[in-house]
């Protein structure tokens, strides 16, 4: 399945664009922590994260279940909710950025002390619509077997954009600080959502004229949302939670340090976020019937693919780690060094997966999914929260770490149970019992 997809020019694409998805992401964190210096920074980080977790319920919640739906569709296989889903989607989700913009500013204006961080959040909630909508077309792209596309507006641009903005405005950023940073990715982020839409024209309008387009009711969809945004809420809060606690009970200097770590260690799972998005409408549409031993051959390519890319990113990385971060960031962040190699350590535990987590999802096991990154995440609050005010930054990697492998453990558990499969070779038991 790899080897055909990687010889299709698409393939290739997506390979491609995943990996400038983590350069770029990489980039823009360095460039504007090298400008903005540690303090700074650390409040722009918080308001991001922050943000990209009010963002999930749609961003990645709704747009899932999108993909999932226009690719049953695209098969002619009861098409009947895709474009009701889409439809209430696009309302709802500008219902709910509108609320949330409004309860933070409110937050803001009845506050008697200025807090930046606050602060930072009510400013970044400006561009919660344009995530939400962009993230609604993302899985009308990636259904649409388009995911070289999706990848592109999803993540790609904004931080390329940013990045290219703030090369041009260097000395304006660096004199107004984390203001202007989140300013720009607000502006990114309206222009990205724009071409978004265009991209996803086509496929809209063959939605909306094939198959009935009325929308359906708020309760409904939410019901149809929720077990998709709870698996990725959680695993996205899994992934922010501790910059955001670090930032609370540390400052905002070890923040903007945590954040340069843990974005360099998100390059280990390159190769399964890049094998996810070419198989997720593969298995969504995968019969049931037949799915242990079609599953089982996906998981173990994908785990191969994965492992080979995070394997030689965690070795660039522990051996010229520090040199980088020392010539792109600057000396103030090398404290970031050994929290990259705990968080990229840890994260070869993801990559062991493969594509797992997205087989468990789109065949129809959301809610035993949500359970183990639920648990996952009650372990990487208390963790933090125990170890941050002792150890800073390091006490926030080791706790980020133990959650991390934690819910890889579980999610291969699930696999594993759901498909009677081999825990250590993903292979199927009767498979390996036979003499």
């Amino acid at each position: 399945m790899i080897s055909r997809l990687l010889r299709h020019a698409a393939g290739i694409k997506v390979l491609v664009l995943k990996g400038t998805e983590a350069l770029a992401g990489a980039a823009m964190t360095i460039y504007l922590a090298r400008i903005l210096g540690p303090a700074e920074f650390g409040v722009f980080a918080f308001g991001l994260a922050t943000i990209m977790l009010l963002a999930i319920p749609i961003k990645n919640g709704a747009s899932t279940l999108i993909t999932k739906h226009v690719a049953i569709a695209r098969e002619g296989n009861g098409a009947e909710q895709a474009s009701p889903l889409l439809k209430t989607g696009i309302r709802l989700s500008l219902i709910y950025a509108s609320a949330i913009i409004m309860a933070l500013w409110g937050v803001v204006m009845m506050s008697d002390s200025e807090n930046v961080f606050i602060a930072s959040v009510a400013v970044f909630s400006l561009v919660l619509p344009f995530l939400c909508v962009t993230g609604l077309m993302e899985g009308v792209l990636r259904g649409s077997f388009r995911p070289n596309a999706a990848i592109l507006v999803g993540t790609v641009l904004v931080p390329l954009l940013v990045l290219g903005v703030a090369f041009l405005l260097t000395e304006q950023m660096r004199n107004q600080g984390w203001a202007y940073a989140v300013h720009l990715y607000i502006g990114a982020g309206a222009a990205i959502t724009v071409l978004s839409i265009a991209l996803a024209w086509p496929y809209l309008r063959s939605l909306f004229s094939q198959h009935d387009s009325s929308s359906m009711n708020g309760t409904e969809w939410l019901s149809l949302v929720a077990p998709f945004a709870i698996v990725t809420g959680l695993l996205i809060f899994n992934r922010q939670i501790d910059t955001i606690l670090l930032g609370t009970l540390a400052g905002e200097k070890e923040a903007g340090i945590y954040r340069i770590a843990a974005q360099a260690s998100v390059l280990v799972t390159f190769g399964m976020q890049a094998i996810g998005h070419l198989y997720a409408p593969y298995l969504a549409t995968a019969d049931k019937t037949a799915a242990s031993s079609k599953i089982s051959g996906y998981l173990r390519k994908s785990v191969l693919f994965s492992v080979a890319f995070g394997g030689l990113a965690l070795i660039t990385l522990a051996l010229w780690g520090d040199e980088v971060i020392r010539l792109l960031a600057g000396p103030e962040y090398l404290e970031a060094y050994p929290v990259m190699l705990v968080l990229c350590t840890a994260n070869l535990a993801v990559a062991v997966n493969g594509a797992t987590m997205q087989a468990l999802y789109m065949q129809g096991h959301q809610k035993r999914t949500a359970w183990i990154f639920f648990a996952a995440g009650v372990l990487s609050v208390v963790a933090n929260a125990s170890l941050i005010p002792y150890l800073g930054i390091n006490g926030a990697a080791i706790a980020t770490s133990t959650a991390i492998v934690t819910w890889s453990l579980g999610l291969r558990w699930l696999a594993c149970d759901v498909w009677q499969l081999s825990f250590l070779t993903l292979s199927p038991r009767l498979q390996e019992q036979k003499p």
